[in-house]
């Protein structure tokens, strides 16, 4: 019996760790033939190898989502070998952790550029792929700071509510051509980016007191959730927003 998205062509950015390795691992289980982009190519080829190992189809397409030739470049690789995209679920972001005031218009710029644009990029070449080929669903990871706000993260936040208005966009102009787009709002999730945070005693009780079940999310929650969203199951759903958060947002 096949998975959930037995044969699938995916597209997993930011997936050399963390959440991106966790959702292209999960996919890839479920059936799926994907393709990881990562800037880092020491953890790019680590982790499709490692995925390989398993007997799981991956491929690593190193990919600076910062840079617009790249995307294209790296969606006409995956057009190339199968005309047709299913999934796109992105990963990305970056943060300079400042109060406003305190920003400078190089780092404003830069997280907008890595933490929206890219999304929004990845989501230009997807569409007409998808488009062609019958429809297909995009996963955009924005975050419980999307609908609330942390101090000291005036950029963060900012682009990442902007990541759930673009899924709102995608949906209502893409949807008669059956093009599905939703965001998931991780909360606090142990990653290779947060675990300097988990290590701070103060902040790490912070983080724990947001979280009502009591334990931190780990990126196997964010896949669960994307995988839904991902898959058939899903397909009455567009334009909505997925709090993997442990109630964070509700408090």
């Amino acid at each position: 019996m096949g998975g959930r998205l037995q044969n699938k062509v995916c597209v997993v950015t930011g997936s050399g760790g963390g959440i991106g390795a966790g959702v292209a691992r999960r996919f890839a289980e479920e059936g799926a033939v994907v393709y990881l982009l990562d800037y880092n190519e020491e953890k790019l080829s680590a982790t499709v190898g490692a995925f390989k190992n398993l007997g799981l189809d991956a491929e690593g397409i190193l990919t600076d989502v910062g840079e617009e030739k790249q995307i294209k470049e790296a969606f006409a690789i995956v057009a190339g070998k199968h005309g047709r995209l299913d999934v796109l679920h992105t990963n990305t972001w970056w943060a300079a952790k400042k109060k406003a005031a305190d920003l400078t218009l190089e780092e404003w710029n830069k997280a907008l550029s890595i933490t929206l644009t890219a999304p929004f990029l990845c989501s230009k070449y997807a569409i007409p792929l998808m488009s062609a080929s019958g429809g297909g669903s995009i996963i955009h990871t924005s975050s419980v700071g999307g609908v609330v706000a942390f101090r000291e993260h005036a950029d963060y936040i900012s682009a990442k509510a902007g990541v759930i208005q673009l899924c709102k966009s995608i949906a209502v102009d893409y949807g008669s051509e059956r093009i599905r787009c939703n965001a998931v709002c991780p909360g606090i999730i142990d990653t290779p980016q947060t675990r300097s945070d988990l290590e701070d005693p103060d902040y790490s009780n912070y983080l724990m007191s947001k979280c009502l079940n009591g334990r931190i999310g780990q990126p196997e929650d964010v896949a669960a959730a994307s995988l839904f969203l991902a898959s058939d199951e899903a397909s009455f759903i567009t334009g909505s927003v997925l709090m993997v958060d442990d109630g964070w947002s509700i408090i």
